[in-house]
């Protein structure tokens, strides 16, 4: 999928699950993506994700719209990164 399809959908998955796209521009997704209420509507809050630490005490747990979009903003192309939950 081209980058604009690949918005496109992730828009429309959003919208269905109550984020207001309205008054977004398509030419500027990194405006749109890695904004919380985006990645809300997205991903959802419902899932916790854990993740421990190798070798520590450390224990963090995020709601999966938190993990996601932590990872989607170390991506080279964080729309093909969006892509993968389409």
């Amino acid at each position: 999928m081209t980058n604009e399809q690949i918005l496109k959908k992730a828009m429309e998955k959003a919208e269905k699950n109550g984020f207001d796209g309205d008054g977004y521009e398509l030419g500027l997704p990194l405006n749109i993506i890695f904004r919380h209420d985006f990645a809300k509507a997205f991903w959802g809050e419902e899932k916790v994700v854990y993740m421990q630490i190798v070798g520590g005490d450390s224990r963090h747990r995020w709601k999966a719209y938190e993990y996601y979009l932590m990872r989607m903003v170390l991506e080279k192309e964080p729309l093909k990164y969006l892509e993968k939950f389409l």
